[in-house]
């Protein structure tokens, strides 16, 4: 019914007035909250949200994600997303159907295994290298007293990169400038004991067999089975000994350094 001039004086205060002037065109109270007692102003219009749109928040809810993802995923305002929940709006066909395909995305990646390949156990990752006891001397050289040790190096390197098993090197800490700027004191370097000829000049392990020590230093051969063994730091001498003075170990194939 529509009321032209009616006001609260003659309406009860606890009525709402149904009909006027301003709600000709929306006077069907089949869409509003008629539940509600409201005093002279505008009815509620009652929430209806379509069971589609319902589920995508219900969805979007179970993900834990937030409204602000949604409105990226779909392209529209965040704003427009709130009053799609509240019922104000309706989501148009295709942000639904974006909406549904995003959470079906979303839901595949949360059920989908942390990795694709098998996570290798810690023991397989790495391999055990045996360290040298004392040093190797870049300078004075060391005399390898100690205990036996080993140390863990990753397994990629020792096979994948360096095609070898871990009995085939040797870890060696550095003492000394010798062989500056090559190996700087406190390097720990890889040596891979397949390599001990001195045909391609270059850094070796060796051990000293006349003063009963293991150095670090350049090898290339000389005249008459001598080999020349130098420094790579020009203040240390060089020096010319037969090849059955020194046994070489190996040649350096990776280091580590502290920064």
């Amino acid at each position: 019914m529509i009321d032209n001039g009616v006001r609260n004086s003659i309406h009860g205060n606890g009525y709402a007035i149904i009909g006027s002037l301003s709600q000709v065109e929306t006077s069907d109270n089949r869409d509003c909250e008629n539940r509600k007692w409201l005093f002279n102003r505008r009815m509620v219009q009652g929430s209806k949200l379509q069971p589609e749109v319902a589920d995508v928040f219900r969805r979007l809810d179970a993900l834990n994600l937030k409204q602000r993802s949604l409105a990226e995923a779909i392209g529209i305002e965040e704003n427009k997303v709130s009053k799609a929940r509240s019922g104000e709006r309706q989501l148009k066909a295709p942000e639904l159907l974006a909406a549904i395909s995003w959470l079906s995305d979303m839901e595949a990646r949360r059920h989908r295994p942390v990795a694709d390949l098998p996570v290798a156990p810690p023991e397989q990752a790495y391999v055990p290298v045996e360290v040298l006891p004392t040093y190797g001397g870049a300078g004075g050289g060391g005399t390898g007293d100690g205990d036996r040790e080993t140390a863990l190096v990753p397994r990629a390197l020792i096979v994948d990169v360096l095609r070898g098993k871990p009995a085939d090197f040797l870890l060696i800490n550095v003492r000394g400038d010798s062989m500056e700027p090559d190996f700087h004191h406190g390097d720990q370097i890889l040596v891979d004991q397949r390599d001990r000829s001195p045909a391609q000049p270059g850094p070796f392990a060796l051990w000293d067999g006349e003063w009963g020590e293991y150095v670090v230093k350049n090898v290339e051969r000389a005249q008459d089975g001598h080999v020349r063994i130098f420094s790579s730091n020009s203040k240390y001498r060089e020096v010319i000994v037969e090849s059955e003075q020194t046994r070489i170990i190996g040649r350096p194939v990776w280091f580590g350094r502290r920064l």
